[in-house]
């Protein structure tokens, strides 16, 4: 872990500058393009948004930290939140390149919109979970909570798909798998479910890498029991 806060305003600003940028250019505001709020439709804008706006308190928590010149330690605000955009803005990595394109050169690296949204900005927010915030923090259950966020936006979706009229021009369903006309309820209910399963799973993997530490050479596991006992389970290099 990096534990210079100097390094992660640095980092941080060069994120947001990105963030910022790309949504910019998905609500249209790029010169050529046409403004517009269909960009709301999707996941991936809004689990950006969801990153954008929790690095924004981060970020001004951490100037203020420099400027009181507390400059070693790591991030400790929103947390658990950081935790379930992390989890969000993976899953929209994972899902854009592994099944919405037929692999990660396709068309869309031609696109600077694109690579901002699903490339750099998901890499860029979960590299600075992973080096630049507090661990231990996390409890077992946020790798369940990280998946209701996603869930009421598919909720969202399927209703509005619902009350549309057959006949609309526009975008109803933003994905295949929720495309509800076309799969049927019971076939958006298994994407759902795996898509589930794989915010979990990823969850999980996010949650045991916040219980791990390294001393003397060996990695050791926090977890708390009922009687908030540390149990250390030691594993050898």
């Amino acid at each position: 872990m990096i534990n210079n806060k100097v390094v992660h305003l640095a980092y941080r600003s060069i994120f947001l500058a990105l963030s910022f940028m790309g949504l910019l250019e998905s609500f249209g505001l790029f010169a050529g393009q046409k403004f517009g709020f269909d960009c709301l439709l999707y996941y991936t804008t809004l689990s950006n948004i969801l990153c954008f706006g929790v690095m924004i308190v981060v970020w001004i928590y951490n100037i203020k930290e420099v400027m009181k010149g507390d400059l070693i330690g790591n991030n400790q605000k929103l947390h658990q939140l950081k935790f379930y955009a992390t989890i969000a803005i993976l899953v929209t990595f994972l899902v854009y390149n592994f099944l919405l394109t037929d692999n990660m050169f396709s068309s869309g690296w031609n696109n600077l919109g694109n690579l901002t949204k699903h490339i750099f900005c998901p890499l860029l927010f979960v590299i600075d979970f992973l080096l630049f915030d507090r661990h231990h923090g996390l409890k077992w259950y946020d790798c369940l909570l990280c998946t209701v966020l996603p869930l009421l936006y598919v909720i969202v979706i399927l209703i509005r798909g619902a009350i549309l009229p057959t006949d609309y021009e526009g975008t109803v369903y933003p994905y295949f798998f929720l495309n509800a006309r076309e799969l049927g309820y019971g076939g958006v209910v298994v994407w759902v479910i795996i898509l589930v399963i794989i915010f979990v799973i990823i969850a999980g993997l996010f949650y045991l890498f916040d219980k791990v530490e390294r001393k003397d050479g060996k990695f050791i596991f926090y977890f708390k029991n009922t009687e908030n006992k540390t149990l250390d389970t030691n594993m050898e290099e």
